[in-house]
């Protein structure tokens, strides 16, 4: 995974594996509410890669990226 620069159209942000709503953060991460939440400013648009499991910025990449498709966003966000 790397955090510098790629082409924006490559980061994590426009991948299928990448999820960052809150409302799914906060099912998945045990005990997020008692800290804060998934809507907090601090989390900025960082969230989880379901492909490496792993809770990063939305501004990473890596080699296993996958466009996302309208498909997949409304797939993710039930």
């Amino acid at each position: 995974m790397s955090d510098e620069e790629p082409q924006s159209g490559r980061q994590c942000r426009a991948c299928r594996h990448f999820r960052n709503d809150a409302k799914y953060l906060e099912a998945v991460i045990a005990g997020l509410t008692s800290l804060s939440s998934g809507y907090g400013s601090t989390r900025f648009d960082d969230g989880i890669c379901l492909r490496h499991d792993r809770y990063l910025s939305a501004r990473s990449s890596c080699a296993d990226f996958a466009p996302a498709t309208l498909r997949h966003v409304a797939a993710n966000e039930l």
